[in-house]
């Protein structure tokens, strides 16, 4: 597949007439020459809280989530680089330079100790954060994210485990793809699951609907997660699909056995998405394990 950013355009009618109504700041971080960092910053008072997105997604991914911990948590969402507002290099989407690329933006807002979310494979990250940074991480939290993805790969490949069967989505018809508006429509409708609109809309005006063509996305790799160097309390919340799960089962309990101060909480029958499909019961999971109580939002 060819390593090419497709960038899609709709008419500025289509766009003017939406507006992100989320209560939050947009703003910049330069993190290497050439490379600036688009975040969110969510407000609220109390110790910092990082939200990180899955891939090919943006900070606008909590946009419907974040804001209920500003009650206690000073709350931002960063999208990493390659994707959405964030800038576009040719290079850097290896685990190590993306968590440089956080280790800057929390240098640049003077936050010393930080308690990340990360969602999908923002796992990777959070994980290399804390064992390369043990003093900077006050907890950890996986939203379906806390898989070694070689592993994985591997015990598929060698027939231990079958592959699961996965998610099978339509492709966009040309209506589909004529504006933001369809667009929004056509990822709800083929996820199944309410995406946030501001992250979809991002994706579209900035990534294309091609997204999974970009240099980015194509460029991105996973390492084997250094679970048993994560000293800080980590809890990982998994979706669970009973008919689909040996493979996952072989995954879940690895972070049983590796992480030290580890937690887990199975929610059966949730969508990838977890925290926009079982919203209720991730704050309250979250909350719990944060100390900050279990109120919803």
């Amino acid at each position: 597949m060819a390593a090419l950013l497709i960038v899609a355009t709709t008419p500025a009618a289509a766009q003017s007439t939406w507006r992100d109504t989320t209560r939050h700041t947009a703003h910049f971080v330069t993190v290497q020459r050439g490379v600036k960092l688009h975040y969110l910053d969510f407000g609220g008072s109390g110790p910092p809280l990082v939200f990180l997105a899955g891939l090919g997604n943006t900070a606008h991914a909590f946009d419907d989530f974040a804001p209920a911990f500003t009650d206690r948590f000073h709350v931002i969402a960063i999208t990493r680089r390659g994707f959405g507002e964030s800038d576009h290099p040719d290079s850097g989407y290896d685990t190590p330079r993306l968590v440089a690329d956080i280790k800057a933006v929390l240098d640049s807002l003077e936050l010393t100790r930080v308690t990340f979310i990360g969602h999908s494979i923002a796992g990777e990250e959070i994980t290399r954060f804390a064992a390369t940074y043990p003093a900077r991480v006050d907890k950890l939290v996986y939203l379906d994210g806390a898989y070694d993805r070689v592993r994985a790969a591997m015990l598929i490949t060698d027939d231990s485990v079958p592959a699961p069967a996965g998610e099978s989505v339509p492709p966009p018809s040309a209506k589909d793809t004529s504006s933001e508006a369809a667009y929004v429509a056509y990822v709800r409708r083929s996820r199944g699951v309410n995406i946030p609109e501001a992250d979809i809309r991002m994706r579209f005006r900035h990534d294309g609907w091609r997204e999974e063509a970009s240099h980015a996305y194509q460029s991105i790799t996973v390492e084997p997660p250094q679970y048993k160097r994560v000293k800080a309390p980590a809890l990982a919340i998994y979706a669970v699909d009973d008919s689909d799960d040996e493979l996952y089962s072989l995954l879940r309990q690895q972070f049983r056995d590796e992480v030290a101060h580890g937690q887990v909480v199975e929610l059966h029958g949730a969508h990838h998405w977890i925290f926009v499909s079982n919203r209720a019961e991730c704050l309250m999971a979250i909350r719990k394990f944060l100390g900050a109580g279990a109120r919803s939002q």
